[in-house]
């Protein structure tokens, strides 16, 4: 006797839903397949450079963290290609509702899977025509805008070349006033230097940004609220580096926000002879303010500290130096003067280029004075110096003689030292400026 065969009735609901999910899976598969493989065959590293970061009030989407990512199709390419690939098919697959079927398509239509390369093929030459028609027509439009505003600019540049002052170029050229408005146009047309007080990163000699290095170490794009004034320094030797009447660190606000130093960084000011070290003529470092201020591993002809204050002092006196009292000849090829006086930043950084590790750089005069930072410490280090001096600062920020806010390491020395003044003064740090 047969056993009656038992049909299961499938509620359409549960159909429905199942229905659902296959779409959605197959809708998951394909985009993920096809964003991995274009990712990977474009390699669109210069695309997101020009996109990023992506901040919003709930996140950060940094330059490098994405780079990291993309980079990682280029080192794995096949596997990312045959993985994009395998999830494309299988959506395809689902899409059909049965492998079964798919096989059984593939074994009916032998001639359709022979010729779907070169179907394919010419729907890619197709999207690539297109595609490169948008690009070319955007790179037009952008040269053209490039050029309205260069056109723009240049009167202004050349008013500006005569001695007339920002706002009052401004004025004469029917921009707007010599108020509030007319420097916020002057802020549009100019470009940001070294002298202008802008924040970047430079290589001296030039007192423009230098983009090449600025996209090399992702500024601003990793930290978009980075505010550092960064030189960096080579072979070219400086005559005159001047920073003067700037605030650094935790020491000002900004649109009603208190400053802050860059993520992970402990130090306001930085000197720092990096893999090499710096060969500066005389570094002045007068009228200051800092947390604590550091130094070590430097070696100098003479050393003057006189008349600072400091809720702790500890000033070793090492008078082994050979160091001689020197001072560079530039000539017509340095840098002449890199000058900048006014201006907020998170951090000033001094330093080498990071490939430079045997041959030093140098500096004729370094000029630091009436710089007020707090909330990170001035750190002076591998330094060979002509004359150092230090005078008149302030330096201190915990109320306590027990901990040594001026430090002068046993890694210092001298050929002579003038040290005289110096007393120790409980006190905090500096109050944050306002608006």
């Amino acid at each position: 006797m047969k056993m009656p065969k038992i049909k299961l009735r499938i509620p359409n609901k549960i159909r429905t839903l199942f229905s659902i999910t296959l779409i959605f899976l197959t809708y998951l598969l394909v985009t993920a397949g096809s964003f991995l493989l274009a990712t990977t065959l474009i390699y669109p590293a210069e695309l997101w450079w020009t996109i990023a970061p992506i901040e919003t009030s709930y996140f950060l989407i940094t330059y490098s963290s994405v780079l990291y990512y993309i980079d990682l199709t280029q080192t794995y390419y096949w596997y990312c290609v045959g993985a994009s690939l395998g999830a494309i098919l299988l959506a395809y697959a689902i899409h059909i509702r049965s492998i079964k079927e798919f096989i059984s398509l593939v074994k009916a239509s032998p001639k359709a899977i022979l010729y779907s390369p070169i179907s394919f093929y010419k729907e890619v030459k197709t999207f690539r025509d297109w595609l490169f028609k948008k690009i070319e027509y955007l790179n037009a439009e952008s040269a053209k805008w490039h050029k309205f505003f260069m056109v723009l600019k240049s009167p202004y540049s050349l008013l500006r070349s005569m001695g007339v002052n920002p706002q009052l170029a401004v004025a004469i050229l029917g921009i707007g006033s010599t108020t509030a408005v007319g420097v916020g146009v002057a802020e549009v047309i100019q470009e940001r230097s070294f002298a202008n007080g802008d924040s970047g990163i430079y290589l001296a000699p030039t007192n423009l940004p230098s983009e090449e290095l600025e996209r090399e170490l992702a500024w601003r794009k990793d930290n978009p609220s980075d505010n550092t004034l960064r030189v960096i320094l080579n072979s070219t030797p400086v005559d005159k580096l001047s920073i003067t009447s700037v605030n650094l660190g935790t020491s000002y606000a900004s649109n009603g926000q208190p400053s802050a130093l860059p993520s992970g960084k402990t130090e306001a000011i930085l000197l720092d002879g990096n893999g090499t070290r710096i060969e500066i003529g005389k570094l002045t470092f007068s009228r200051n303010s800092c947390k604590t201020l550091n130094l070590e591993s430097i070696n100098a002809n003479k050393i003057t500290i006189k008349d600072n204050q400091a809720d702790g002092l500890s000033i070793y006196q090492t008078a082994t130096s050979t160091q001689p009292n020197i001072r560079h000849s530039i000539g017509t090829f340095g840098a002449d003067l890199l000058e900048t006086t006014g201006g907020t930043y998170d951090r000033l950084w001094i330093a080498p280029l990071d490939t430079m590790t045997s041959s030093k750089t140098k500096i004729n005069e370094l000029l630091l004075e009436n710089i007020v930072s707090s909330g990170g410490t001035c750190d002076l280090r591998k330094l060979d110096i002509g004359e150092l001096i230090i005078t008149w600062n302030r330096i201190g920020g915990d109320n306590s003689l027990l901990t040594k806010a001026f430090t002068l390491s046993t890694t210092v020395a001298a050929a002579s030292f003038d040290v005289s003044g110096n007393i120790e003064v409980l006190m905090g740090e500096v109050a944050r400026q306002p608006d």
